[in-house]
Protein backbone atom coordinates (compact mmCIF):
# COMPACT_ATOMS: atom_id res chain seq x y z
CA UNK A 1 0.00 0.00 0.00
CA UNK A 2 1.65 3.18 -1.12
CA UNK A 3 2.51 6.02 1.52
CA UNK A 4 2.70 9.43 0.72
CA UNK A 5 2.82 13.02 1.22
CA UNK A 6 -0.25 15.12 0.41
CA UNK A 7 0.31 19.39 0.38
CA UNK A 8 -2.59 21.50 -0.25
CA UNK A 9 -3.75 25.30 0.50
CA UNK A 10 -7.16 27.31 1.40
CA UNK A 11 -8.85 29.13 -1.13
CA UNK A 12 -11.26 30.73 0.86
CA UNK A 13 -13.61 27.82 2.05
CA UNK A 14 -12.29 25.19 -0.58
CA UNK A 15 -9.33 23.18 -0.10
CA UNK A 16 -7.31 22.53 -3.31
CA UNK A 17 -4.23 19.58 -3.24
CA UNK A 18 -1.25 20.65 -4.42
CA UNK A 19 1.00 17.77 -5.33
CA UNK A 20 1.88 14.69 -3.40
CA UNK A 21 4.90 12.70 -3.36
CA UNK A 22 5.46 8.79 -2.08
CA UNK A 23 8.42 7.39 -0.68
CA UNK A 24 9.93 6.69 -3.95
CA UNK A 25 10.11 10.38 -4.29
CA UNK A 26 7.61 10.01 -7.76
CA UNK A 27 5.54 13.50 -7.54
CA UNK A 28 1.68 13.32 -8.50
CA UNK A 29 0.39 15.58 -10.22
CA UNK A 30 -3.10 16.44 -7.82
CA UNK A 31 -4.13 19.71 -9.41
CA UNK A 32 -6.59 18.45 -11.51
CA UNK A 33 -8.25 16.31 -8.42
CA UNK A 34 -11.01 17.42 -5.96
CA UNK A 35 -9.71 15.36 -2.65
CA UNK A 36 -12.23 12.84 -3.03
CA UNK A 37 -11.18 11.46 -6.74
CA UNK A 38 -7.64 12.05 -5.53
CA UNK A 39 -7.93 9.62 -2.26
CA UNK A 40 -9.93 7.31 -4.45
CA UNK A 41 -8.38 6.73 -7.92
CA UNK A 42 -4.74 8.17 -7.63
CA UNK A 43 -3.45 6.86 -4.53
CA UNK A 44 -5.43 3.51 -3.32
CA UNK A 45 -5.35 3.87 0.11
CA UNK A 46 -6.86 2.10 2.89
CA UNK A 47 -10.49 2.93 3.33
CA UNK A 48 -9.78 3.27 7.21
CA UNK A 49 -6.95 5.72 6.22
CA UNK A 50 -9.73 7.25 3.24
CA UNK A 51 -11.78 8.14 6.12
CA UNK A 52 -9.41 9.93 8.76
CA UNK A 53 -8.02 11.64 6.02
CA UNK A 54 -11.32 12.80 5.51
CA UNK A 55 -12.12 14.00 8.37
CA UNK A 56 -8.92 15.70 8.38
CA UNK A 57 -9.81 17.64 5.53
CA UNK A 58 -13.03 18.29 7.23
CA UNK A 59 -11.65 20.42 10.09
CA UNK A 60 -9.35 22.38 7.64
CA UNK A 61 -12.30 22.88 5.56
CA UNK A 62 -14.40 24.29 8.51
CA UNK A 63 -11.26 26.23 9.27
CA UNK A 64 -10.81 27.80 6.12
CA UNK A 65 -14.34 28.80 6.00
CA UNK A 66 -14.09 30.44 9.49
CA UNK A 67 -11.47 32.58 8.62
CA UNK A 68 -13.08 33.54 5.26
CA UNK A 69 -16.02 34.53 7.07
CA UNK A 70 -14.24 36.93 9.23
CA UNK A 71 -12.77 38.76 6.64
CA UNK A 72 -16.13 38.85 4.53
CA UNK A 73 -18.19 42.00 5.47
CA UNK A 74 -21.66 41.40 4.64
CA UNK A 75 -22.99 43.14 2.11
CA UNK A 76 -26.51 44.80 1.92
CA UNK A 77 -28.16 46.96 -0.41
CA UNK A 78 -30.39 49.61 0.41
CA UNK A 79 -33.43 51.38 -1.64
CA UNK A 80 -33.40 55.69 -1.71
CA UNK A 81 -35.74 57.85 -2.37
CA UNK A 82 -35.98 61.54 -1.86
CA UNK A 83 -38.56 64.29 -1.65
CA UNK A 84 -37.24 68.34 -1.71
CA UNK A 85 -33.34 67.36 -1.04
CA UNK A 86 -34.19 65.41 2.03
CA UNK A 87 -32.85 61.50 1.65
CA UNK A 88 -34.40 58.57 3.13
CA UNK A 89 -33.19 54.76 2.97
CA UNK A 90 -34.62 51.55 3.94
CA UNK A 91 -32.53 48.06 4.02
CA UNK A 92 -33.93 46.11 1.32
CA UNK A 93 -31.41 42.64 0.88
CA UNK A 94 -28.93 40.61 2.76
CA UNK A 95 -26.38 39.40 0.60
CA UNK A 96 -24.96 35.31 1.60
CA UNK A 97 -22.74 34.55 -0.94
CA UNK A 98 -25.40 33.54 -3.79
CA UNK A 99 -28.78 33.77 -1.53
CA UNK A 100 -30.84 36.90 -1.26
CA UNK A 101 -31.41 37.54 2.91
CA UNK A 102 -34.10 39.37 4.25
CA UNK A 103 -32.65 41.60 7.08
CA UNK A 104 -35.30 41.36 9.37
CA UNK A 105 -39.54 40.97 9.24
CA UNK A 106 -41.77 43.01 10.98
CA UNK A 107 -42.13 41.39 14.11
CA UNK A 108 -38.12 41.40 14.89
CA UNK A 109 -37.86 44.47 16.63
CA UNK A 110 -34.87 43.80 18.09
CA UNK A 111 -33.13 42.46 14.93
CA UNK A 112 -34.12 45.63 13.20
CA UNK A 113 -32.92 47.39 15.93
CA UNK A 114 -29.78 46.27 15.93
CA UNK A 115 -29.66 46.24 11.81
CA UNK A 116 -30.12 50.35 12.58
CA UNK A 117 -27.71 50.23 15.01
CA UNK A 118 -24.72 48.58 12.45
CA UNK A 119 -26.05 50.69 9.21
CA UNK A 120 -27.84 53.27 10.02
CA UNK A 121 -25.13 55.09 12.52
CA UNK A 122 -24.48 58.84 12.22
CA UNK A 123 -21.80 59.24 9.82
CA UNK A 124 -22.08 56.47 8.08
CA UNK A 125 -21.41 56.20 4.11
CA UNK A 126 -22.56 54.32 1.21
CA UNK A 127 -21.81 53.85 -2.54
CA UNK A 128 -24.86 55.40 -4.49
CA UNK A 129 -26.26 53.10 -7.21
CA UNK A 130 -27.88 54.97 -10.03
CA UNK A 131 -28.80 52.90 -13.75
CA UNK A 132 -26.37 50.20 -12.35
CA UNK A 133 -23.42 51.89 -11.49
CA UNK A 134 -21.62 54.22 -8.68
CA UNK A 135 -23.30 57.90 -9.22
CA UNK A 136 -22.22 58.88 -5.67
CA UNK A 137 -22.59 58.42 -1.93
CA UNK A 138 -25.01 58.38 0.75
CA UNK A 139 -24.21 59.57 4.37
CA UNK A 140 -26.20 58.92 7.61
CA UNK A 141 -27.25 61.68 9.54
CA UNK A 142 -29.97 59.31 11.92
CA UNK A 143 -32.35 56.43 12.10
CA UNK A 144 -35.96 56.04 13.07
CA UNK A 145 -38.34 53.35 13.89
CA UNK A 146 -41.29 53.22 11.79
CA UNK A 147 -44.86 50.95 12.12
CA UNK A 148 -42.72 47.84 11.53
CA UNK A 149 -39.56 48.35 10.17
CA UNK A 150 -36.47 51.49 10.56
CA UNK A 151 -35.52 54.38 7.92
CA UNK A 152 -32.37 56.55 7.87
CA UNK A 153 -32.55 59.64 7.02
CA UNK A 154 -29.59 60.61 4.81
CA UNK A 155 -27.72 63.68 2.68
CA UNK A 156 -26.89 62.94 -0.96
CA UNK A 157 -24.14 63.80 -2.95
CA UNK A 158 -25.09 62.74 -6.53
CA UNK A 159 -25.29 64.33 -9.85
CA UNK A 160 -28.54 62.17 -10.09
CA UNK A 161 -31.87 63.92 -9.64
CA UNK A 162 -33.54 61.73 -7.64
CA UNK A 163 -37.22 62.95 -6.23
CA UNK A 164 -40.85 61.41 -6.91
CA UNK A 165 -40.66 58.45 -8.47
CA UNK A 166 -37.42 58.58 -9.73
CA UNK A 167 -34.97 56.52 -6.48
CA UNK A 168 -31.58 54.53 -6.41
CA UNK A 169 -29.98 52.00 -4.43
CA UNK A 170 -27.23 52.16 -1.86
CA UNK A 171 -24.47 49.57 -0.99
CA UNK A 172 -21.71 49.00 1.36
CA UNK A 173 -20.03 46.61 -0.83
CA UNK A 174 -16.88 47.54 -2.90
CA UNK A 175 -17.18 45.40 -5.71
CA UNK A 176 -20.74 45.48 -6.89
CA UNK A 177 -22.21 48.46 -9.67
CA UNK A 178 -18.56 48.97 -11.01
CA UNK A 179 -19.91 48.87 -14.48
CA UNK A 180 -20.88 52.76 -16.06
CA UNK A 181 -24.40 54.32 -14.78
CA UNK A 182 -26.65 53.77 -17.69
CA UNK A 183 -29.96 55.62 -16.66
CA UNK A 184 -31.49 58.51 -18.30
CA UNK A 185 -35.27 59.88 -20.05
CA UNK A 186 -35.99 57.74 -22.72
CA UNK A 187 -36.10 59.83 -26.01
CA UNK A 188 -39.07 60.68 -27.66
CA UNK A 189 -39.06 58.19 -30.25
CA UNK A 190 -38.75 55.42 -27.45
CA UNK A 191 -41.79 56.47 -25.56
CA UNK A 192 -44.03 56.54 -28.69
CA UNK A 193 -42.89 52.98 -29.28
CA UNK A 194 -43.54 52.04 -25.61
CA UNK A 195 -46.95 53.29 -25.13
CA UNK A 196 -48.03 51.67 -28.22
CA UNK A 197 -46.81 48.55 -26.90
CA UNK A 198 -48.42 49.63 -23.57
CA UNK A 199 -51.84 50.41 -25.23
CA UNK A 200 -51.58 46.96 -26.96
CA UNK A 201 -51.39 45.33 -23.79
CA UNK A 202 -54.39 47.07 -22.00
CA UNK A 203 -56.02 45.59 -25.17
CA UNK A 204 -55.28 41.85 -24.51
CA UNK A 205 -56.52 42.89 -21.37
CA UNK A 206 -59.80 44.15 -22.06
CA UNK A 207 -59.35 47.53 -20.89
CA UNK A 208 -62.12 49.79 -22.23
CA UNK A 209 -61.24 52.40 -25.00
CA UNK A 210 -61.71 55.23 -22.99
CA UNK A 211 -59.52 54.04 -20.41
CA UNK A 212 -56.55 53.34 -22.64
CA UNK A 213 -56.80 56.55 -23.70
CA UNK A 214 -56.08 58.04 -20.34
CA UNK A 215 -53.75 56.23 -19.74
CA UNK A 216 -51.03 57.59 -17.13
CA UNK A 217 -46.93 57.07 -16.41
CA UNK A 218 -45.55 57.11 -13.67
CA UNK A 219 -42.31 56.43 -14.73
CA UNK A 220 -40.27 55.69 -17.85
CA UNK A 221 -37.15 54.70 -17.56
CA UNK A 222 -34.15 53.71 -20.11
CA UNK A 223 -31.38 51.84 -18.94
CA UNK A 224 -29.03 48.92 -20.21
CA UNK A 225 -29.73 46.00 -18.11
CA UNK A 226 -27.34 43.76 -19.81
CA UNK A 227 -24.53 45.95 -20.74
CA UNK A 228 -25.07 44.97 -24.32
CA UNK A 229 -25.10 48.60 -24.97
CA UNK A 230 -28.66 48.53 -25.81
CA UNK A 231 -31.18 50.00 -23.94
CA UNK A 232 -34.36 48.61 -21.90
CA UNK A 233 -37.15 50.20 -20.94
CA UNK A 234 -38.50 50.03 -17.55
CA UNK A 235 -41.92 51.54 -16.77
CA UNK A 236 -44.84 51.76 -14.25
CA UNK A 237 -48.88 52.58 -15.64
CA UNK A 238 -51.62 53.08 -13.92
CA UNK A 239 -55.40 53.65 -15.75
CA UNK A 240 -58.74 54.27 -13.14
CA UNK A 241 -61.96 54.03 -14.18
CA UNK A 242 -64.82 56.34 -12.59
CA UNK A 243 -65.82 53.44 -9.84
CA UNK A 244 -61.90 53.52 -9.12
CA UNK A 245 -61.27 50.64 -10.84
CA UNK A 246 -57.33 50.32 -10.76
CA UNK A 247 -55.30 48.84 -14.37
CA UNK A 248 -51.73 48.94 -13.36
CA UNK A 249 -48.94 47.79 -15.30
CA UNK A 250 -45.34 47.15 -14.25
CA UNK A 251 -43.03 46.71 -17.58
CA UNK A 252 -39.59 45.58 -18.82
CA UNK A 253 -39.03 46.22 -22.43
CA UNK A 254 -36.67 46.02 -25.15
CA UNK A 255 -36.20 47.37 -28.66
CA UNK A 256 -37.38 45.07 -31.79
CA UNK A 257 -37.05 46.12 -35.04
CA UNK A 258 -39.29 49.53 -34.97
CA UNK A 259 -41.37 48.44 -32.04
CA UNK A 260 -40.68 47.18 -28.69
CA UNK A 261 -41.47 43.92 -27.12
CA UNK A 262 -42.54 42.85 -24.00
CA UNK A 263 -39.80 41.11 -21.13
CA UNK A 264 -41.87 41.00 -18.28
CA UNK A 265 -45.57 42.64 -18.09
CA UNK A 266 -47.33 42.48 -14.82
CA UNK A 267 -50.45 43.29 -15.32
CA UNK A 268 -52.98 43.89 -12.31
CA UNK A 269 -56.73 44.82 -12.24
CA UNK A 270 -58.40 45.06 -8.62
CA UNK A 271 -60.84 47.30 -6.72
CA UNK A 272 -58.73 49.37 -4.67
CA UNK A 273 -60.03 49.74 -0.81
CA UNK A 274 -61.95 52.52 0.46
CA UNK A 275 -58.45 54.08 1.40
CA UNK A 276 -57.48 54.41 -2.32
CA UNK A 277 -54.21 52.26 -1.45
CA UNK A 278 -53.02 50.52 -4.94
CA UNK A 279 -50.78 47.52 -5.54
CA UNK A 280 -48.85 49.27 -8.49
CA UNK A 281 -45.27 48.08 -8.51
CA UNK A 282 -43.05 51.18 -9.46
CA UNK A 283 -39.04 50.76 -10.55
CA UNK A 284 -35.92 51.57 -7.76
CA UNK A 285 -32.86 50.60 -9.87
CA UNK A 286 -30.81 47.89 -11.17
CA UNK A 287 -27.89 45.89 -10.05
CA UNK A 288 -25.69 43.01 -10.64
CA UNK A 289 -26.06 41.06 -7.77
CA UNK A 290 -24.75 37.84 -8.57
CA UNK A 291 -22.17 39.29 -11.49
CA UNK A 292 -23.64 37.37 -14.56
CA UNK A 293 -23.52 40.77 -16.63
CA UNK A 294 -27.32 40.89 -16.01
CA UNK A 295 -28.79 43.88 -13.37
CA UNK A 296 -31.39 42.57 -11.12
CA UNK A 297 -34.48 44.96 -11.39
CA UNK A 298 -35.26 46.25 -7.77
CA UNK A 299 -39.17 47.56 -7.46
CA UNK A 300 -41.38 49.09 -4.87
CA UNK A 301 -45.10 47.77 -4.80
CA UNK A 302 -47.63 49.47 -2.79
CA UNK A 303 -49.82 47.47 -0.17
CA UNK A 304 -52.57 48.56 2.24
CA UNK A 305 -50.78 50.99 4.41
CA UNK A 306 -47.45 50.11 3.73
CA UNK A 307 -44.93 48.84 1.17
CA UNK A 308 -43.10 45.67 -0.04
CA UNK A 309 -39.87 45.94 -1.74
CA UNK A 310 -39.42 43.02 -4.54
CA UNK A 311 -36.13 41.93 -7.07
CA UNK A 312 -36.71 40.33 -10.63
CA UNK A 313 -33.85 38.58 -11.59
CA UNK A 314 -33.33 37.29 -15.58
CA UNK A 315 -33.52 33.46 -15.26
CA UNK A 316 -33.34 31.26 -18.57
CA UNK A 317 -34.69 34.56 -20.53
CA UNK A 318 -37.27 35.36 -18.98
CA UNK A 319 -37.85 37.84 -16.06
CA UNK A 320 -38.74 36.21 -12.67
CA UNK A 321 -39.56 37.68 -8.91
CA UNK A 322 -36.84 36.24 -7.35
CA UNK A 323 -36.94 38.08 -3.98
CA UNK A 324 -39.85 39.99 -1.63
CA UNK A 325 -39.61 42.19 1.82
CA UNK A 326 -41.65 44.01 3.97
CA UNK A 327 -40.90 47.62 3.91
CA UNK A 328 -43.28 48.86 6.45
CA UNK A 329 -46.78 48.18 7.41
CA UNK A 330 -48.76 50.15 9.84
Amino acid sequence: MTSFVLLFTARGSVIVPLHAHDKAGAVYDTSRYRFDQMIRSEFRVHKNTYKKLSLVMIIFSLFASLASGQTRKPIMVFAVSAESGDGSMDAVVLLNGAQLRVPFNDEQKDRQKKIAEEYFKAGRTYRLIFGGGEAGSVSVKKWSEGCNSVHAEVGLSTSATLGGPVRALATNSDSLGKRASTRRAPTEAERTAVMTLVRNIYRQHRAPASLIADLKVTNLTATDLDGDGKYEFVGSFTSAAKNKFERDLFLIAKSAGTGMRADLAMFQAYQPPPETFLHSIDFIDQLDLDGNGVGEVFAIQGAFDGYSYLIYKKVGGRWREVYGMVGDLC
